[in-house]
């Protein structure tokens, strides 16, 4: 087939070279090359002297190593153009690209662009339009476009699977209409050894842009070029089950979710649910309704998530905010996260306890306990260990991965400097580890030997971890990151409340940016009390349940 006629075909579904004449291309003659599936058209660091235009096929670009779990922030799909910026700018590939299907295409060195873009202002409109797309997205590949959404069946044969996918499909139509798509989702069934036909609809899903789920029960069928192609993968298993039928070499980011019967009081983790990773562990009841909507959500990466900031007393707040929530009727959020005090009340709140118990007990373990105790001042003026214990006892051998809301506390990792995000592993520990404000509590050494503090040292608020996770609605609760004392007070403090004044006054710009990436922000007033002042803890939960319930009436239109 000639030049002219594969453009033609190319540019007739192209939102870039729609309206533009392919004879103007091909009298450039252009070099042209094909790749092979699995071959690579350029790698980040080359020197940038041509743009590509795709003609056929399906690119990956991504950042770093190519491995079977690499995710990718863009795929390009013929009628794109690809590695403009490095000739434009004059710098080097930023990222690389492999061909994901058989791949033709041709080249543009940069005077031929400049030359197609100065004779076309439309094509430089698209063109700039399209980069600065690219740039608000980023090189995050959990914000690229869904469109092959795959829900494998780990479990083949299980009452509670087969429940789930005959329910699935109303869910699953909403909230893709919900998530923009103006089409209803395209659903097809895979039967066992149909991997070419997977592999087919895999790309076709990629070129048209349409969402498009797929239900396989064969681990055959996650090659290792498809797992490449699909952008969310879900692992449906009964959670009872003693061994799942898993490919034999699973995307570190999927999502595995474990299905429970109802009267499962909390769940827990086998063997073959901790030995490897995932981006996320689920944990529902396919008889409820509510998990249902909750698994749709998470298919197409629409989970609502909470997130609760730090702040010593003020922690009381949350509780507020939660009890507003239960009387609201706003029972759809899918996680919650926290950090310091916030990562202690989502600890709670992930296992649905309700608000009122959850107060019990931060007020049994916090007001009338001794959460801590004195310690020599080597590392620490205090101890946790009070704490632990108490939290010990609470969730006994229960992990993390068995919430039933998802649940992430955040810590300050000070072997690599960064926020450290726990997933997995002990309730206590990772409680622990995010409370831990340096020189009051010693620090948490993880499994790997690696010392953690209280996280409200680098984010008191992580919503931008939220974003990280979803597209759906995120709420966020501040507390407030400076304490804000009344008119001539000249009081002097005490030493530990200068060591966390001191450590929120580095955070406290970073708090602020987080709060604007919110959906729906609450900022009970509460900043007139001390971050250690626990025993005005009930007109702290007063402000926070009178605050949100007012906000979240307006700003979501809830009724009590």
């Amino acid at each position: 087939m000639q030049l002219h006629t594969l453009l033609e075909e190319a540019f007739s579904g192209s939102s870039l070279f729609a309206g533009l004449d392919p004879q103007r291309i091909t009298q450039l003659q252009p070099p042209t090359g094909s790749l092979r599936e699995g071959e690579v058209l350029f790698q980040q660091g080359d020197p940038a002297e041509v743009s590509y235009v795709l003609i056929r096929g399906v690119l990956g670009l991504h950042t770093g190593p190519l491995s079977t779990s690499t995710p990718f922030f863009r795929k390009v799909v013929s009628g794109e153009l690809v590695g403009e910026y490095g000739p434009l700018c004059g710098e080097p590939r930023s990222a690389s690209a492999v061909a994901l299907t058989p791949v033709d295409y041709l080249q543009l060195n940069r005077e031929q662009l400049l030359g197609l873009l100065q004779e076309h202002a439309i094509l430089q409109a698209r063109v700039l339009a399209s980069m600065a797309e690219a740039a608000s997205l980023g090189r995050d590949p959990r914000r690229a476009p869904l469109d092959a959404v795959l829900i494998h069946d780990a479990s083949p044969g299980s009452a509670l699977t087969r429940a789930a996918l005959e329910q699935l499909i109303t869910p699953l139509q909403r909230q893709a209409r919900l998530s923009g798509h103006d089409q209803a989702a395209r659903l097809e069934r895979l039967q066992p050894g149909e991997e070419q036909r997977l592999h087919a609809l895999l790309a076709d899903a990629t070129r048209s842009g349409a969402l498009t789920v797929l239900f396989s029960d064969d681990p055959a069928l996650l090659s290792r070029r498809n797992q490449l192609l699909i952008d969310r993968l879900l692992i449906l298993c009964d959670g009872q089950a003693s061994a799942i039928n898993l490919p034999e070499v699973v995307d570190e980011n999927a999502l595995l979710v474990r299905l429970w019967p109802q009267g499962q009081r909390t769940p827990s983790s086998r063997p073959w649910a901790t030995q490897r990773a995932f981006a996320q562990v689920l944990n529902l009841k396919p008889e409820r309704p509510q998990h249902l909507e909750r698994l749709a959500r998470a298919a197409l990466r629409r989970q609502n998530v909470l997130v609760l900031g730090g702040g010593g007393s003020r922690g009381f707040a949350h509780i507020g905010a939660l009890r507003a929530m239960e009387e609201l009727g706003l029972d759809d959020i899918d996680m919650v996260m926290g950090v310091s005090i916030g990562a202690l009340v989502a600890s709670l709140a992930a296992f649905d306890h309700p608000a009122e118990e959850i107060f019990a007990n931060l007020e049994r373990v916090i007001i009338r306990a001794r959460p801590y105790g004195l310690t020599l001042p080597r590392d620490s003026l205090f101890t946790l260990r009070n704490s632990r214990r108490e939290l010990q006892r609470f969730f006994g051998s229960t992990q993390i991965q068995d919430s039933w809301l998802s649940l992430r506390c955040f810590s300050a990792n000070l072997s690599n400097k960064r926020l450290h995000g726990w997933d997995r592993g002990e309730i206590p520990s990772a409680v622990i580890a995010s409370m831990s404000v340096p020189g009051i509590f010693p620090p948490v050494q993880d499994g790997q030997g690696q010392l953690h503090v209280d996280g409200g040292i680098l984010n008191n608020l992580p919503v931008c971890e939220a974003r990280r996770e979803t597209d759906g609605r995120v709420i966020a609760i501040s507390l407030g990151s400076l304490p804000q004392p009344g008119p001539g007070v000249r009081e002097r403090p005490s030493l530990g409340r200068t060591i966390i004044d001191s450590m929120l006054c580095a955070s406290h710009a970073e708090t602020l940016a987080q709060e604007r990436l919110a959906d729906v922000m609450l900022r009970p007033k509460i900043g007139h009390f001390p971050f250690l002042e626990w025993k005005r803890y009930r007109e702290i939960h007063d402000a926070g349940y009178s605050h949100a319930h007012q906000v979240l009436s307006v700003e979501l239109g809830l009724r009590g």
